[in-house]
């Protein structure tokens, strides 16, 4: 039923991002997805680049890590966020800045809502919900113009079935070649999914205020904001595509 009456939300999302007919791959990934794991804001992201120029991109963040005296197969993640490679989390948030076509969108919804997700009423799971949040992730950012491929990071064996039917309900509004789940130590786009969902998500949670911050995710929150000129906390137009930010709420679809 919830993903009946999202399909009826149907803002366009300004002009085709990419030429026409191109194979484009999406990479997903959430922070803080956990029901009652007391974080303020859950937040699903992802990155979408065109196929042809996704090797060429993973070479450069393990050159970038290799730099730094990261091994290049290291996973990124953004829970391993330090002072001490603090240069190294910098210069990758401006690998993503400054490479033309890789954009990101996180949709931000905060769990003071959980309330009002009203599971029964939309004969619903928890789990049901967390992959109808994809949809509403990846909807505004698919069309009809290209091919895609979409790869969520593996977090449930038994998942299958609902990744099925999220392809279904996608491929409405897309041509998608595949949609699979795979392993984030295995992808650097998935990695540096994590990374810039981490920063939408630390910018919206409580634990950026206090005074034991992690001082280099406030940085890079920071960094992200002023290269943006976004707040990271409200929506953004449906026309901005670089870093697009969905702050979403039960009742959107009413």
């Amino acid at each position: 039923m919830l993903f009946s009456c999202i399909l009826m939300y149907n803002n366009n999302f300004g002009d085709n991002m990419f030429n026409k007919h191109e194979e484009i791959n999406i990479y997903c990934d959430e922070s803080c997805h956990l029901e009652y794991d007391g974080q303020r804001a859950m937040v699903f992201g992802s990155i979408r680049y065109p196929k042809q120029k996704v090797q060429e991109l993973s070479k450069s963040i393990r050159e970038l890590k290799k730099k730094h005296f990261i091994y290049p197969f290291a996973e990124t993640k953004w829970k391993t966020v330090s002072k001490s490679k603090e240069d190294f989390y910098l210069e990758l948030l401006d690998l993503f800045l400054n490479t033309d076509d890789l954009k990101f969108r996180a949709v931000v919804f905060q769990n003071k809502d959980l309330h009002k997700l009203e599971h029964n009423i939309h004969n619903q799971t928890y789990e049901d919900w967390y992959y109808k949040m994809f949809y509403v992730t990846l909807e505004k950012i698919i069309d009809k113009d290209n091919f895609y491929n979409i790869y969520l990071d593996r977090k449930n064996i038994n998942s299958s079935q609902k990744i099925h039917t999220l392809e279904n309900y996608l491929s409405k509004r897309a041509k998608i070649l595949k949609i699979q789940e795979v392993l984030s130590h295995q992808s650097e786009l998935i990695q540096i999914t994590d990374f810039l969902t981490g920063i939408i998500s630390y910018a919206n949670r409580d634990a950026i205020k206090l005074p034991d911050a992690n001082k280099t995710k406030v940085k890079l929150v920071e960094t992200l904001k002023s290269k943006t000129n976004l707040s990271l906390i409200t929506s953004t137009p449906l026309s901005a595509d670089k870093v697009n930010i969905f702050i979403w709420e039960p009742n959107y679809y009413e």
